[in-house]
């Protein structure tokens, strides 16, 4: 049946297919919003680690209550924590996977001419201890640690993430070359001398729209410092929680009467940490899921409802098609198709209002701008939604007899 015979019959009986296409639209432009907003939650707990999360104990916040540390400090708590049974490597660093209490964000240019912000690891031997396999390249040569302003008028080497490698230098081969800071572009810069798969950012509100692998390694040796201290420590499987036991006894050990009043030294595994920065997106995940769900549900009764009542109203019509030859499935058809045509305008109208939503909560909000994707995977399913919510109300109408033509004569 063409298109001008269904929009004859929306117009003669406007107000039910107004009422649906509202609905749709609303629907749709929630849902496009919402999906969005459940990815962006997602995106940094789907992202791989890059290290070996079973077996990390990750040690921060340790601040001297004078002010600082001395390399002397740092040297006496790597020797304490190896001696640890179950202990396998240990690096002090400044900036941890799933630490926050101090975070390094660079800027780097390749030769893409992209700016990239990135967070950056820094630590002596620390790529050994996070347990990231090396893609191409190597580690860190031992004559490479020096103090981050040890690196004056020559590039510092830095491994990177080959999600990195790409946005700097494109299809091009990343190993070996050099990249810019873009703040100082005519400065000696840093030059990749090795790459690794993953590793996870540490502003995970940042590790959205594949950016969760913006991230480096430098050959940082910590000395003296009045920023807070940082240990990673990893351990033998088997003796997960004895070394963690020890492990904290020997922090409290060297540094427990230097350490600050009120600043309590964090000690846990890796895993534990991650459960702990995810608790609030897994939280949000569970609200965006029941509003979704309550405007799938919401949808799909009203769609049915109102669909259902237009077919009581319309008896006698689809009898008169029965007794003139209308088949049960040419019926079926009509309905599917009339309901596609509606909730199809829905939807067009509901991507508007979704798009243009987003970006007036842009003005007032910290929101990212709604990506096109997303408005179509909400419109695909909103069509699908609409199919699936008519069915039902066609199949009832397709069930019509003819003999319904003759009521009222």
């Amino acid at each position: 049946m063409s298109l001008r015979i269904h929009f004859s019959t929306l117009r003669r009986q406007s107000l039910m297919p107004l009422l649906v296409l509202l609905q749709v639209t609303l629907a749709c432009a929630i849902l496009c919003n919402v999906m969005f907003l459940t990815w962006q939650q997602m995106e940094p707990m789907l992202a791989s680690s890059g290290v070996d999360t079973a077996n990390l104990i990750l040690i921060d916040q340790l601040v001297a209550a004078d002010g600082k540390w001395t390399a002397a400090d740092v040297r006496a708590g790597t020797r304490a924590l190896h001696e640890v049974p179950g202990v396998r490597a240990v690096s002090p660093a400044h900036s941890l996977p799933m630490t926050f209490s101090t975070i390094y964000a660079f800027g780097m240019l390749g030769s893409t001419g992209v700016k990239v912000g990135v967070n950056v690891y820094a630590g002596e031997g620390l790529r050994n201890t996070l347990d990231i396999p090396m893609v191409e390249g190597r580690d860190f040569l031992s004559g490479e640690y020096r103090a981050m302003d040890g690196y004056k008028g020559v590039p510092m080497p830095v491994i990177v993430t080959q999600a990195l490698a790409r946005k700097l230098f494109g299809n091009a081969d990343a190993l070996g070359q050099q990249v810019a800071d873009p703040d100082e572009p005519a400065g000696a810069g840093y030059r990749i001398v090795g790459i690794v798969r993953h590793l996870l950012r540490n502003q995970l509100d940042m590790a959205t729209s594949g950016r969760a692998d913006d991230t480096m390694l430098m050959p940082q040796r910590v000395g003296d410092t009045a920023m807070p201290l940082s240990y990673a420590v990893r351990v033998d499987p088997a003796m997960r929680e004895v070394a963690l036991r020890d492990v904290s006894k020997a922090i409290q050990s060297q540094f427990g009467m230097r350490q600050a009043e009120g600043v309590k030294v964090q000690v846990s595994f890796y895993d534990t940490r991650s459960g702990a920065a995810f608790k609030s997106r897994r939280a949000a995940l569970w609200l965006f899921g029941g509003v979704s769900l309550t405007v799938v549900i919401v949808t799909v009764i009203g769609i049915m409802g109102l669909t259902g009542f237009w077919v009581q109203k319309r008896t006698r019509h689809i009898g008169i098609h029965r007794a003139l030859g209308a088949r049960r499935i040419d019926i079926l058809h009509y309905f599917l198709a009339e309901n596609a045509l509606i909730v199809g305008i829905g939807v067009v109208l509901g991507m508007a209002l979704a798009y243009f939503g987003n970006a007036w909560l842009m003005r007032y909000y910290e929101l990212q701008r709604l990506p096109w994707p997303f408005l179509a995977y909400g419109a695909a399913l909103m069509l699908m939604l609409g199919q699936v919510a008519v069915l039902s109300p066609a199949l009832r109408a397709a069930r019509v007899p003819p003999v319904m033509a003759t009521r009222g004569i």
